[in-house]
């Protein structure tokens, strides 16, 4: 090898030239300009790839729910929501093995509202006044938005939607399709 400050002939394997003393040490490979741009070009080819996903994926259950009913007809089962509860309280991974994705149709009163309306909560309608069981109902549209509105906090509402969480903590949450 031959060194470049002084044009001496070095050792292989050697860290300096023993003439003028010049490092001979390689650059790290990140501190090559070559290298940065790689691995930007990589980033951007993987981030690229990664995005193409399938539309279809990123809709909303509120969408399959009403795509689904186009070719099949919902059907949605009538179920006491002080049982609901119950059935939480005393197991909760029985409740969800029983509700989770399910479609069911609920009568309660209207415990609170979400100031942003994405959401209700309602509570059975002969709950007593420190009850704080609950089922979150998420307002799926305008539709739904402008008849609460018009009600009440007590006010009893028939939600039909489908389950999509259930937890010992934060209890059942409803994706509305119809309420009245």
């Amino acid at each position: 090898m031959i060194c470049k400050k002084c044009g001496k002939e070095i050792e292989d394997g050697a860290v300096a030239c023993t003439n003028c003393g010049k490092i001979l040490k390689k650059k790290p490979l990140y501190k090559k300009w070559w290298f940065w741009v790689a691995v930007v070009l990589i980033i951007i080819i993987v981030s690229t790839a990664g995005g193409g996903e399938d539309a279809s994926s990123n809709v909303d259950s509120s969408s399959q729910i009403s795509t689904s009913s186009k070719s099949e007809e919902i059907v949605y089962e009538k179920i006491d929501l002080q049982t609901m509860l119950d059935e939480l309280k005393s197991n909760a991974l029985k409740a969800e093995k029983t509700y989770q994705k399910k479609y069911v149709e609920i009568e309660g009163n209207i415990a609170n509202f979400d100031s942003d309306g994405d959401y209700i909560s309602i509570e059975p309608v002969n709950a007593d006044e420190w009850n704080f069981d609950t089922v979150m109902c998420k307002i799926k549209n305008d539709e739904q938005l402008n008849f609460l509105l018009e009600k009440n906090t007590g006010d009893t509402v028939r939600i039909q939607g489908q389950v999509i969480s259930v937890g010992e903590v934060l209890g059942y949450t409803v994706n509305i399709s119809q309420v009245s």
